[in-house]
């Protein structure tokens, strides 16, 4: 697994290599780019995703880009059903951007279109009440809740987002001055991330809301939460954390934590059980059944994380790009094929330290499964006093070529049939007293077992 700090028979380099349930490291799935261009944010709506894109939102519904509106200082959204006339409920995406009071995006007549909120709450002159600008934005209990650069969390009524009673807030604050930054709806409860403290949110309505302190860290920015329903994981200041576990799971890659770790995001992938983190610039995957195991995908400049109702990705410099099948290349808009070079890197390791240091790596052993179209390539390098020396060679990852499920539809991308897991042997006979083990491939690479074989000299 990868670690940023020197640790013996752990990986220094993990680059698109996913962590397993079983225990090993495999290379990521494919991704597509959707959407091309410089994307400074992203916000999910169904499968759709409203972007930050040359100073203007615009909405991609699948197929097309369609203005909406000019960007502002952020950029925050959560769908809501509002109720209409005759019972009947319109889709829409509430935007909180930090300029202007909370609005949404509705399709009317086939056509994608801003609107604003009018309050329904007016004071004795009739006019209505202003709703606050908002910095962040959430759909719980039926209501829309949102954060207003303070540590109060504001909401509509019960099923009607255009009525805003000033008087309902909820205030989160210990005994030092803080700010919410992030909303995340987790079942029965609304959670609340500020700079220095997590709370949670509960009850039914304004009449019993409670509020209570949950966790002493706070979040590291808006999107820093990733919920469930059964799991919870936050990133704060000083790394990640999963609720009901006091230590962070992050002390692998706690270097990436050194400075403000911003930007830091958080998305859970529910079909692969993956937690993707984003954390000063480097996206970290954590297998949900596997806590405080890391991956790390590479190549892309992520500068923000998505999770729509059926994908998971990134977005950035690069557009957006959204995982897909195992065993694919990544693929852009305009099709053009790359593949996915998975590298597994070990941290030297010293296997001797006593008797002289002298080691001889006589073989290394490897279980591993993998794609039928292409090999991996071993590398074992020894420093000596007088240098290093190296030994390199390919192996087959597959002893079979399978079928693919898309085999029988031209043009098709298809999750390739299981192969059986091969065991490979490397005959290095390197001698040294410092070793390296690298495994690189260009498509599918699963790691089940990686074991050196060294004999030691005599020392004098």
């Amino acid at each position: 697994m990868l670690t940023l700090h020197p640790q013996p028979g752990r990986l220094r380099y993990a680059n698109n290599l996913l962590p397993t349930k079983q225990g090993g490291m495999a290379t990521r799935p494919g991704a597509t780019q959707v959407v091309s261009g410089d994307i400074g944010a992203a916000a999910p709506w169904g499968n759709r995703l409203l972007l930050e894109k040359l100073g203007r939102l615009r909405l991609w519904d699948g197929l097309t880009e369609i203005d909406i509106a000019p960007a502002g200082r952020g950029l925050q959204a959560t769908s809501f059903q509002a109720l209409t006339a005759d019972a009947k409920r319109e889709d829409r995406l509430y935007v909180a951007e930090g300029i202007h009071p909370p609005w949404y995006i509705a399709r009317r007549a086939g056509v994608y279109a801003r609107q604003d909120i009018a309050n329904k709450v007016q004071d004795a002159s009739g006019i209505a009440y202003p709703i606050p600008v908002a910095q962040a934005i959430a759909t719980w209990r039926a209501r829309l809740w949102i954060a207003t650069g303070g540590n109060r969390a504001q909401h509509c009524q019960f099923d009607d987002a255009d009525l805003w009673d000033p008087l309902w807030v909820v205030e989160c604050q210990g005994p030092r001055s803080d700010r919410i930054l992030a909303l995340e709806p987790d079942d029965k409860r609304l959670l609340a991330g500020l700079r220095q403290s997590l709370w949670a949110i509960a009850g039914d309505s304004q009449y019993n809301w409670q509020r209570d302190p949950i966790a002493d860290y706070g979040v590291a920015g808006p999107n820093a939460i990733a919920s469930d329903t059964q799991l919870l994981f936050w990133i704060s200041s000083v790394g990640l954390h999963q609720g009901g576990q006091g230590e962070p799971l992050s002390d692998d890659i706690r270097e990436a934590f050194a400075s403000a770790p911003y930007p830091a995001e958080l998305v859970m992938d529910g079909r692969r059980r993956l937690l993707l983190l984003l954390v000063s610039g480097r996206l970290f995957v954590m297998h949900l059944d596997k806590p405080g195991r890391f991956g790390e995908i590479v190549g892309h400049g992520a500068r923000g994380l998505i999770q729509t109702d059926d994908y998971t990705g990134w977005y950035g410099g690069d557009g957006v790009w959204l995982l897909g099948a195992r065993d694919v290349p990544d693929r852009r808009l305009d099709g053009t094929r790359t593949d996915v070079v998975s590298l597994y890197d070990t941290w030297e390791d010293i296997p001797n330290p006593n008797g002289g240091g002298q080691a001889l790596l006589t073989r290394t052993v490897a279980v591993l499964n993998g794609s039928a179209r292409g090999n991996a390539t071993y590398t074992a390098t020894a420093k000596t006093v007088n240098g290093e020396n190296s030994f390199s060679t390919a192996a087959s990852l597959a002893d079979e070529s399978p079928e693919r499920w898309g085999d029988q539809i031209a043009g098709l991308d298809g999750e390739p049939w299981p192969t059986a897991s091969v065991r490979r042997e490397f005959p290095a006979y390197l001698a040294g007293t410092k070793f390296r083990h690298r495994l690189e491939a260009p498509c599918h690479m699963e790691v089940l077992a990686f074991d050196p074989k060294y004999k030691f000299g005599e020392g004098k």
